[in-house]
């Protein structure tokens, strides 16, 4: 067996796909391409695989990860372009590397970084300065026990704006992921409206653009 990472985007076309029907079509797709996945042991085997950080469903991303094993015989460029020409329209490989240990490991991402564009009632009312300037950042985030209030201040590293025009809103952030403390830029577009008097979002739709590990993409 061969251990692979998979670096993958998805487009708008599939932004509401859930991840388990994501697993599906991935799994179709290896079967179309004549590929090999690799199997776990045991009484009830399944295929080895792993993704890195499963997306929420309406969010489009040009930085997925997954860590597939293949049986043994295939290169990078092989898997790279089975899988292309299998995928349906919205899914592309965009980098495959084999892998020998961890040097590669998901259990790293600390950080996301997310470019969100936001149609509001009117872009000057919000202002990042005084909004990242508060001391505590205080909304309802969900979590494994149920609903409560959190303090998601020092979980945003970075935000940046950017008005568009008078009604829309373009918003950069990088804020915290993974196992510690995973924070969704639904509940940074929450807290921009709490703490922004008058500002009042009407629709808004994000893209993730890095994973990071420490202050490095994965891939």
């Amino acid at each position: 067996m061969s251990n692979f990472v998979i670096k993958y985007s998805r487009d708008e076309r599939v932004r509401y796909i859930s991840h388990l029907d994501f697993v599906r079509t991935f799994h179709r797709a290896v079967r179309r391409a004549n590929l090999n996945m690799a199997f776990s042991n045991g009484f009830n085997p399944h295929p080895i695989m792993t993704v890195a950080m499963p997306l929420s469903v309406g969010v489009t991303s040009d930085t997925e990860y997954m860590k597939v094993g293949f049986e043994d015989g295939y290169t990078e460029k092989e898997i790279m372009d089975k899988l292309n020409s299998s995928f349906p329209n919205g899914y592309k490989v965009l980098k495959v590397l084999e892998v020998f240990g961890k040097e590669i490991d998901f259990a790293k991402i600390n950080k996301a970084v997310y470019e969100t564009e936001i149609e509001c009632n009117n872009s000057e009312l919000f202002d990042e300065k005084n909004f990242l300037a508060n001391d505590k950042l205080l909304v309802m985030k969900k979590s494994k026990s149920g609903v409560k209030e959190s303090d998601i201040r020092p979980y945003i590293y970075e935000l940046k704006t950017e008005k568009i025009n008078d009604k829309k809103l373009k918003v950069e952030m990088c804020i915290s992921a993974g196992n510690d403390y995973n924070l969704k830029p639904d509940t940074v577009v929450d807290a921009m409206q709490k703490y922004c008097d008058g500002f009042e979002v009407e629709f808004f739709c994000s893209h993730r653009a890095k994973l990071l590990a420490g202050n490095k993409e994965l891939l």
